[in-house]
């Protein structure tokens, strides 16, 4: 039983008891408990409160320099918030305990399965059935394997799903010069050049440098190069440069040339356009300027067999402000197990789940976020990530690429997320890990030859959305299936220097849209949206974090706690919302 004098040590030092019935097996493991109490304090490790659960995770670790840090980084505020609130129901008791496994497999004393289930703790309330509440929770999850191969890794796992993948950026960069932003550029006016070449009027394309040698003034010039700059004269018309290989021109557009001026507010810089007009001196007199065919694809492309795919994205395991009861709802929903016959069997037949990048809140990635982090460590959210994930039935894949919160590079593309640091997550035999962005054939043993998803978390969406007249009209980032069919129409995802960071690579321009895709899955907005576009659904998949104060400065109002379903055999969309909206704020005011 917990003595007087106990009481009175724990509210000298200030700390809470969350339960009046905690209690000792013996005066011995008391004295333990009091010896370990005093050695916390010495560290320096901030402790506010205790429990029947915290007591006894103390009794058993030893405070090494490895455990001291783990007990720093793990936020015990929210531990005591889970705590108070998991006897109000099943799914609250659910969560509270499977991150009380998390911290006894921090701290290496998770004895078995059944090791929660006989917690004092647990009893005292009225405890659902046991199916309700257990989950696979394995240990070996969350070992670094020192001679993890990826590349095995990832064709075991696309083997076993019946997964193409099509496009995965897995080159290491070299030393970064001058001379490969040069050849990164000069690739992608390549790319543009055979684009246009075969447009009508583009036959005779000159270097712009030869335009000198030209004496006739009204001589008909056609040439192709890349915006450099856009600008406005004073009386309202357009001076657009454009630049090649050998130099560059100004390209001069009567502003009431209105198809031109629309065409113009829709360009961006460094992008590749044809411009046909009459040579003057030192400019040419726009007469018609040539764009890339649009995408084709018209036709949804569908699948014989009725199968579901499943979007979500920016999870931000780690964040305060992740919605636990939610994202619990979610699991329940794929793991078929809801009071709703008709949901079970809709879970039954998904069969890929998508998440484009943002696993977790990571540490670093804005002032101040330390403030906003559950967990201190970014290895530590992986884990947290691994434990929820976890849950998903194996038969189902889990598709991820990494954003800009997780632990890779933040240039583009960014390699897939490394082991080193998601090492539990690779051992979850449902996981394939991807770069940003890529791309993947979905179905491919189908008929049809299957359905192409186009993965990429959404780096330059916010640059667009502000920078292009037309989608700060329609929105801006409030609108993420609008930046994307800009970028689709554009035929790359950051056309524009300054758009977002990237890895020149002088070989092959990894952010090209070579084709259109089935699917556009992408995140980053924090924005849920769905379009069909030429043939393609693109979807923005909102979040799982409420907002948090940086989101709020940042005017980004979260779409939380929903799940987008695709029938890939009718192409329609299925939005299922798993969150209980706590405290609306207006993002139109």
């Amino acid at each position: 039983m917990l003595n007087a004098d106990i009481i009175e040590i724990l509210k000298e030092k200030k700390i809470v008891l969350l339960e009046n019935d905690i209690s000792f097996k013996s005066e011995e493991e008391k004295i333990i408990f009091l010896n370990k109490l005093e050695e916390i304090i010495k560290k320096e490790i901030k402790l506010e409160f205790l429990n029947q659960d915290l007591i006894e995770i103390i009794l058993k670790i030893d405070f090494c320099e490895e455990i001291i840090n783990k007990f720093k980084k793990i936020n015990w505020v929210d531990f005591n918030n889970l705590f108070k609130k998991k006897n109000e129901n099943d799914r609250s008791l659910k969560i509270y305990s499977n991150f009380l496994k998390f911290i006894k497999n921090e701290f290496n004393i998770l004895e078995n399965q059944q090791d929660l289930l006989n917690s004092n703790s647990l009893l005292k309330f009225n405890k659902p059935k046991e199916e309700k509440i257990k989950t696979t929770f394995n240990k070996e999850l969350f070992k670094k394997y020192p001679n993890f191969n990826y590349e095995k890794d990832l064709k075991e796992k696309t083997e076993r799903f019946e997964l193409e993948v099509l496009f995965n950026y897995t080159k290491e960069p070299n030393k970064i010069t001058i001379n490969n932003f040069i050849l990164y550029f000069n690739r992608r006016l390549q790319y543009f050049t055979n684009l246009l070449k075969n447009r009508v009027n583009i036959d005779n394309v000159m270097r712009i440098s030869s335009l000198r040698d030209i004496n006739n003034t009204n001589t008909e010039v056609s040439i192709i190069g890349l915006i450099s700059e856009i600008n406005q004269t004073k009386n309202g018309h357009y001076m657009i440069t454009i630049e090649d290989r050998s130099g560059s021109i100004k390209c001069f557009v009567n502003k009431d040339k209105t198809d031109q001026v629309k065409q113009i507010e829709n360009f961006c810089l460094d992008e590749g356009i044809g411009v046909v007009g009459k040579i003057g001196n030192k400019i040419i007199w726009t007469d018609e300027f040539v764009l890339p065919l649009p995408q084709n694809n018209i036709d949804l492309k569908r699948t014989d067999k009725e199968e579901y795919i499943a979007v979500i994205s920016d999870l931000h395991f780690g964040a305060k402000v992740f919605v636990d009861e939610a994202f619990q709802k979610f699991l329940d929903f794929i793991g078929g197990n809801t009071n709703s016959e008709k949901l079970n069997k809709l879970a039954q037949k998904i069969k890929h789940i998508l998440i484009p990048g943002d696993m977790i809140e990571g540490i670093g990635i804005y002032p101040g976020q330390g403030q906003d982090a559950r967990i201190l460590s970014a290895e530590l959210q992986y884990h947290e990530a691994a434990r929820w994930l976890n849950q998903i039935p194996k038969d189902k894949s889990i598709i991820i690429i990494p954003g800009n919160h997780d632990t890779t590079r933040l240039s583009e593309p960014q390699p897939h997320i490394p082991y080193d640091k998601a090492y539990a997550l690779y051992n979850l035999s449902n996981v394939i890990m991807l770069s940003n962005p890529s791309r993947v054939n979905l179905f491919p043993e189908d008929s049809n030859g299957g359905l192409e998803a186009y993965l990429y978390h959404g780096g330059s969406l916010f640059y667009y959305a502000d920078k292009i007249q037309h989608l700060r009209e329609l929105g801006g980032a409030k609108k993420p299936e609008e930046v994307v069919k800009y970028l689709l129409s554009k035929k790359h995802l950051a056309p524009s220097h300054g758009a977002t960071l990237y890895i020149p690579d002088t070989q092959n321009d990894p952010l090209v849209i070579k084709k259109m895709p089935d699917f556009f899955i992408t995140g980053h907005t924090h924005k849920m949206s769905l379009a069909n576009h030429k043939g393609c659904t693109i979807i923005s998949g909102g979040c799982w974090v409420e907002m948090s104060d940086y989101q709020e400065k940042m005017g980004m109002f979260p779409d939380v706690g929903k799940c987008i379903l695709v029938n890939t055999k009718t192409r329609k969309p299925k939005i299922i919302n798993f969150y209980t909206e706590k405290h609306n704020k207006d993002e139109n005011k």
